[in-house]
């Protein structure tokens, strides 16, 4: 997947946005829409395969237990391939800030790493963050940080 499928994400969560969640029950009809705006097939299928994903993750993130978090994450060499070293500061900084927790880090990281790309620039790596915590619940505090993160850094 290519960033093709970010861009057919970013129409989907910019549109569904002032919705309480993201939700695909009329596949069809979304599809229908995303052809038209001239997104490809492969794609919009693409973008749907990884929300998909999203809402998985999103069920297993429900069942986790809250563990105190004392370990340093170590990215993998594959992860950082696709996160620079300033994407992981960002992340760091996010956890640091209490904006991301251990298990929202790692859905942002799972779901940065299922788009198969070589490379997340910042604000990709901004929006995809955006649109995990978005749909996830409980973390609405920190969708609402995330929003107006402009306000938060000096």
């Amino acid at each position: 997947m290519k960033n093709d499928v970010l861009d057919v994400l970013l129409y989907i969560f910019e549109r569904f946005q002032e919705e309480d969640y993201v939700v695909i029950d009329e596949a069809a009809k979304l599809v229908e829409e995303l052809s038209e705006v001239g997104f490809g097939d492969n794609e919009i299928h693409g973008a749907l395969d990884w929300l998909d994903g999203l809402m998985d993750a999103r069920q297993q993130a429900s069942i986790e237990t809250d563990r105190p978090n004392i370990a340093t994450r170590i990215f993998s060499e594959d992860e950082m391939v696709v996160l620079n070293t300033k994407a992981q500061g960002f992340l760091y900084h996010l956890e640091h800030i209490g904006v991301l927790d251990a298990i929202t880090r790692e859905l942002v990281i799972d779901r940065i790493m299922a788009l198969a790309v070589e490379d997340v620039d910042l604000e990709q790596l901004k929006w995809i963050t955006m649109m995990v915590l978005f749909n996830l619940p409980g973390q609405e505090s920190a969708y609402a940080w995330f929003e107006n993160m402009d306000d938060h850094i000096h």
